[in-house]
Order: structure tokens, then sequence, then C-alpha cells
């Protein structure tokens, strides 16, 4: 299976081109038997943890199996407002941005090539990554926050900013289990947030792994449950369309970097029939996506 993307590749997915679909879905067949099942979702309605769990439960109805986990589509129980609203936190220009600035700005960066590289990450690699960062400390970083701080460095390293030019790592944050009380696995919808730590280049390549590490750690904690419920408030008080505001989100380049992470997302339990799928492959976008690597001993692929 080739990795860069070649038009042989990108073909095994379906256009989105003029598409009013939620999801398309293309299956490839081939001749030996082998087939590749390729997909576009809008994001806005359906985040990776619930992408893979529609998979899950296609492929275990192609079994007979139960559904597990269970869809549950209660939206208003775990997304209900205040009333009055308690907006406790700033969310103008981190999640909504005025529409003026949105139309300006929906352009930026067309003209830009984007290289895709894919990097392999041995799990002794990681370990040692894990003890540098967390030298010191009574509880070691995850593997998630290591290898972004990591990558974080070595991407500002190679695209030569300036040291005091200001770069963002932004961490998509899953708000399931952050919640209280916890938005079960099987809600089908989107519940990401995200985490901004931000630093100058010249900060983040001069001070050790741990001092990157840190900064993701802190932020990635401060989208807790306090912050989920203010934002649901925020974007269900009348000030969204009163001030004519937007979602902020929109594609990320350099010098900044948008992070989704599918470590714990388990598309390798997939079983249309025919056993586990020998390989999943993110889409080709400007985006950092970390997931477990096929060979299944602990590695990571980004």
């Amino acid at each position: 299976m080739p990795l860069e993307p070649t038009p042989a590749v990108l073909a095994l997915h379906p256009s989105g081109d003029d598409a009013v679909e939620l999801m398309l879905i293309q299956v490839t067949r081939f001749a030996c038997g082998s087939l590749v099942v390729g997909f576009t979702t809008q994001h806005i309605v359906a985040d990776g943890r619930f992408t893979n769990n529609f998979f899950l439960a296609w492929s275990q109805a192609t079994r007979g199996a139960a559904l597990d986990p269970v869809p549950v589509l209660d939206r208003e129980s775990f997304f209900r407002p205040h009333d009055p609203p308690l907006v406790e936190f700033e969310h103008r220009g981190v999640e909504f941005k005025p529409y003026e600035k949105h139309v300006v700005e929906s352009h930026a960066g067309d003209d830009e090539e984007v290289v895709v590289q894919k990097v392999h990450f041995s799990r002794e690699f990681i370990s040692r990554l894990k003890s540098q960062a967390s030298a010191g400390l009574p509880r070691p970083y995850s593997t998630l926050q290591c290898v972004v701080a990591h990558l974080w460095r070595c991407m500002t390293t190679a695209r030569g900013l300036g040291e005091g030019q200001s770069t963002s790592v932004c961490i998509a944050v899953d708000g399931r289990a952050r919640m209280s009380p916890q938005v079960p696995d099987g809600y089908t919808g989107n519940v990401v947030l995200w985490a901004r730590p931000t630093a100058t280049a010249g900060e983040l390549v001069a001070k050790p792994l741990q001092h990157a590490v840190g900064l993701i750690n802190r932020e990635v904690a401060r989208i807790n449950d306090g912050y989920f419920k203010s934002f649901i408030d925020f974007a269900s008080s009348a000030a969204v369309e009163k001030e004519r505001l937007v979602a902020a989100a929109e594609m990320v380049l350099s010098p900044n970097i948008e992070v989704d992470s599918w470590l714990r997302i388990p598309f390798y339990d997939l079983d249309f029939g025919g056993g586990r799928p020998f390989f999943f492959m993110p889409s080709y976008l400007p985006v950092l996506i970390l997931l477990p690597s096929f060979v299944g001993d602990g590695s990571v692929d980004a």
C-alpha cells in the first residue's frame, strides 16, 4: 500500500466536490479478494470517536453481532445550557470569530503546497522520549503529549522560524470522559474542542523537551468540564447571532500545527466478516495525525 498521496491512492477516496451529504463512502474491490473502504465525512457533526463507532457498528451489523457501544442520540441531556448562561471563559477569538473576518481569511493559504510526510516511532524511541520528558516527576507524561512536543520542536526547527515568532499547536480534546456527567462513548456527534499551547520558536527550541511537554499538559488539562460547559452556554447564547460570529476552525498552516490523536480509537477492531483491516490510513490534510502503527507492537505512526 503506497503511503504517498499518489493519484492511485487518492482515487480510493470518494470525491467530496460539490457534495451535500454528511458522509460519502466508496468501496473498491480488487481481483485478489482484498478491498479498500474510503470515506469522506463532515467533521462539524462527526468527530473521530463517532466516525469509528459508525464503522464499528456497520461491521458488527454485517456479522449479525450486537452493536457495541450502543449508539446514543440524546443530545439534549448532555449539552443543555444553563439558564441564565454561565460563561466563565473567553470564546471569542478562540472557537468563534466575526463573520467579516471569516470572509476575508477563508481563502488564505490556497496557493500553499502541503508536503506530506509519514514518520514511524518505535516503542523504544517513545519510551526514551517519555523518560526524558518526565524526568524527576512523580507521574510520566502521556505518549501523545511527548510525541506531539517532540514533533512541535522538530517542525519549528525545520520551518526555520525566527526566534520571536509565536507558534501554537492546536490539539483536539475529546470531552466525553472530561464532562460531568460523562458523555457515553457511543454518543453520536462531535464532542471536540481545542487546546492551544503557545510559545515563541526560540523558547520552544532552546528549552528542553520537558518544557514543551509541560506547556501541552497544562493547556490540555485546562479544557475540562467547566470549559466545555462554558462553551455550550456561549454557543447557545444570543451573543453568537447578535455579533454574527462563526466557527473559527480553519486550515492550520505554518507557523502553527493542528493535531488529531487517534491513538485510543480502535480502528483495527473493525471486521466486516473477513478479519481485521491490514492497514488504516488517514487522509492527506495539513493536519498532524497520530495513530497506532498497523504493526501492533505499541509503535506510533505520525
